[in-house]
């Protein structure tokens, strides 16, 4: 079992989705995702199309991205649009000695495609991780190696 928590962007997010009608099998579809990260934490990471979770290769920390589509196995009926992404970050935290994976936010990434990346991971590392860290004093971002 890996810890996982959410940033407030993605709680409130995934709130909302959870009380819309019209978005409800969408947040059944992101429940599993985030259940699977929960369950199997790292062992879904990957690089494969049915992987549930990819690195963001460009950013500076250790980042994934949970993938609604293409279909993975925790999302198999996944195969049209919203192409949702919901990138999180591997903290460490010192006063457990745990590997916190937090939830960022999740977003469509069809309109803009791959150039979603570049936008979200600079909110991400100069926004988000600092608020996290500042709230979380124990927690710090682990950068990629």
């Amino acid at each position: 079992m890996s810890r996982v928590e959410y940033h407030p962007t993605f709680a409130a997010q995934y709130e909302a989705q959870c009380r819309n009608d019209a978005t409800l099998e969408l947040a059944g579809e992101v429940t599993a995702l985030l259940t699977a990260l929960e369950e199997f934490g790292h062992e879904i990471e990957g690089e494969q199309p049915e992987d549930a979770s990819h690195p963001v290769v460009i950013s500076h920390y250790r980042m994934f991205a949970l993938r609604r589509t293409p279909p993975t196995v925790y999302t198999p009926y996944a195969d049209a649009p919203p192409v949702i992404r919901i990138p999180y970050v591997w903290f460490a935290d010192s006063a457990t000695g745990d590997e916190v994976a937090v939830v960022m936010l999740m977003d469509d990434k069809r309109k803009l495609g791959n150039q979603w990346y570049p936008k979200t991971v600079a909110a991400i590392e100069g926004r988000m991780i600092p608020d996290w860290q500042r709230t979380h004093p124990t927690h710090k971002a682990r950068r990629r190696a």
